[in-house]
């Protein structure tokens, strides 16, 4: 099998990954522990997969308070309703 030929979605992820890799160690490590330098190729790929499920939890939070605040809008819309029956202002 050629080399031509045994490149798919795996080898071409981690091929991204060392390049991505390489570029982070070259740039070289600054004080700051947020801009970390991942020691090894298995660092960067868990990297980029911890931001994306990290965009993915965010766009969920987001989803629960707009379900949340659906829910509080109609509880409140029904207490109204139910004391403007009882005051008889609605029949």
């Amino acid at each position: 099998m050629a080399p031509a030929e045994a490149v798919g979605s795996g080898d071409a992820a981690l091929r991204d990954a060392l390049r991505q890799w390489r570029r982070l160690r070259a740039a070289g490590r600054s004080g700051d522990p947020d801009a970390a330098v991942p020691g090894c190729v298995f660092g960067v790929v868990v990297g980029d997969r911890l931001d994306s499920i990290a965009g993915d939890v965010e766009e969920i939070r987001k989803e629960i308070a707009w379900v949340r605040n659906v829910i509080v809008g109609a509880v409140a819309a029904a207490a109204i309703a139910t004391v403007l029956r009882f005051m008889g202002w609605v029949p």
